[in-house]
């Protein structure tokens, strides 16, 4: 197996299943890339982290997935032989990019260029 990590969007609200071992995991569709160059990926997430936030990873939401990839190959109900990826994940987290990241307020972003907490940015500027 290969290790990887990517960014992707849910194709549909993560699944919380059970393990014949009484393991939680998620299951989740992943798609990668956009428009004819996108790929699916299967992903069953082992990580503790997201399957406490298991009901926030809905449709379309991006995420950030490490873990081993595979390639499966089955046989599809017309009886085509078909292939497709899967990654067993051991760190699947909501993307803080995009449309999922909460905005910094002001201070938040002077604290960190300046180290201070105590700046007040509403003053007026004197020219």
């Amino acid at each position: 197996m290969i290790e990887c990590a990517f960014f992707g969007a849910l194709g549909r609200d993560a699944e919380s299943k059970t393990s014949a071992s009484g393991k939680p995991y998620l299951k989740l569709n992943v798609r990668v890339g956009d428009g004819d160059t996108c790929q699916w990926i299967s992903v069953l997430a082992f990580d503790p982290d997201a399957i406490g936030v298991a009901d926030k990873m809905v449709k379309g939401a991006r995420v950030y997935i490490e873990g081993k990839l595979s390639l499966n190959e089955w046989t599809g109900t017309d009886g085509s032989k078909r292939n497709g990826l899967s990654v067993m994940s051991f760190h699947a987290r909501l993307s803080q990019i995009g449309r999922n990241k909460k905005p910094k307020s002001d201070r938040q972003v002077a604290s960190r260029y300046t180290g201070r907490r105590d700046l007040d940015l509403d003053d007026s500027i004197p020219f």
